[in-house]
């Protein structure tokens, strides 16, 4: 998501592009954002005005909940604008068609080749914002014109009509400033946590994986597959992630018919992964088990409670650390107590340590997850007999 600014990070970013542009091939052409009666009464020798006439709201992005909401939560969705600018050529003097079409054609011909605005291109023209974050990309799409549309557009501009083309930029997702809330965990479900129990056999000729889990009793962390038929060749373990490169394929240490294990790659990244064992048979061929997930989950380490103390605005800087590391492109987010917060302060390399601001932090002891890619750090005492929330997951404002 992007911040207020987001909507001057788009102008500000197209006219970098065009300014380099027709820096090249029109020389001595200034870009401006300017209302087209202004520039007009200016009369600059070279210009392209970019100017944003109209802005709309995306009503398909408006229904959908916020980007990482899980059932249970609520939270404002976020604010989906579409950008709507007409490009004007303005020139003076001798031979004001040609100039004026030949800054026409290489604006458009910029904005044919720049139809996605990069993460790098609006963090360069653009630093005051955060639209960069932002995880949809920001299109530029030409719209047409009718004849109709143009004579409303320019009596609206009460300016002399120039020959114009116009774009939109969709889509701007403005951050919603009403904070979300995330509940905490449900302990147990009815006396001593009992539900319904239930099983089932689709054993068949084909070798099938049906759970995955973390084995962490022994002195490595184990992948524990369970299934069936998967003796019936070589086994290898393959995993996968969404966003990140997943590792080379694990040797099974103990295979058998019905579970293979390997051991767990180490610091391997927190969030949601699926596994599935590949078999090879003797003359080669392989065949390949669906796809299981599993979740690696993070925790929270160092010095903990984490103590902070609250700025003159009322915010607080909270420094987390956490295993695994955290890799540039995972999204992390801290909850405290039943308040997500923003996420966390941008980061290029991979680290253990993890920043977040919190506006309008509240005095007192607040629990503590750490939410990366989906998956929560845990929040109870695992050697109490009873559930209980762990009482040194916490932060304590002053």
């Amino acid at each position: 998501m992007s911040d207020t600014f987001a909507v001057a990070a788009v102008t500000d970013t197209l006219r970098s592009i065009l300014q380099g542009a027709l820096g090249r091939q029109v020389p001595g052409t200034v870009v401006m954002a300017r209302p087209p009666d202004e520039v007009a009464a200016e009369r600059p020798t070279a210009a392209l005005n970019v100017y944003l006439y109209r802005t709309t709201i995306d009503g398909a992005w408006r229904s959908l909940d916020p980007d990482g909401t899980r059932p249970g939560e609520t939270g404002r969705p976020a604010l989906p604008l579409v950008l709507h600018y007409v490009l004007t050529p303005y020139v003076s003097g001798d031979a004001q068609d040609s100039t004026a079409h030949r800054i026409l054609g290489a604006a458009m011909a910029a904005l044919h080749d720049h139809a996605q605005l990069t993460a790098e291109e609006i963090r360069r023209a653009a630093p005051f914002s955060d639209l960069h974050q932002q995880p949809e990309a920001v299109r530029i799409t030409p719209v047409a014109f009718s004849t109709d549309d143009i004579s409303k557009l320019w009596t609206a501009f009460q300016s002399q009509y120039r020959a114009s083309v116009a774009y939109e930029a969709r889509i701007v997702l403005l951050d919603s400033s009403v904070p979300g809330r995330a509940p905490l965990p449900v302990l147990g479900r009815g006396d001593q946590d009992r539900g319904p129990e239930a099983s089932a056999s689709t054993a068949g000729l084909l070798p099938t994986l049906d759970t995955v889990t973390v084995d962490l009793t022994g002195a490595d962390p184990e992948l524990v597959l369970g299934g069936t038929l998967l003796d019936s060749g070589v086994p290898t373990v393959r995993l996968a992630h969404p966003v990140l490169a997943g590792p080379d394929d694990l040797t099974a240490g103990q295979a058998g018919a019905t579970e293979v294990r390997a051991a767990l790659p180490a610091d391997l990244a927190a969030g949601t992964w699926t596994a599935a064992v590949v078999l090879t048979s003797a003359d080669g061929a392989q065949r390949a088990t669906r796809e299981v997930p599993f979740a690696i989950v993070p925790r929270i380490t160092g010095t903990l409670p984490i103590e902070v103390t609250r700025d003159a605005s009322g915010a607080a800087l909270l420094e987390v650390e956490c295993t695994p590391r955290v890799r540039p492109g995972q999204r992390v987010q801290l909850i405290v107590g039943d308040r997500p917060l923003a996420a966390a302060d941008e980061f290029a390399n991979v680290t253990s340590t993890l920043r977040f601001r919190w506006a309008g932090a509240r005095p007192g002891r607040h629990a503590l997850r750490l939410r990366v890619d989906g998956v929560e750090s845990p929040l109870t005492d695992g050697a109490a007999e009873q559930p209980q929330f762990a009482t040194d997951l916490a932060v304590v404002v002053s």
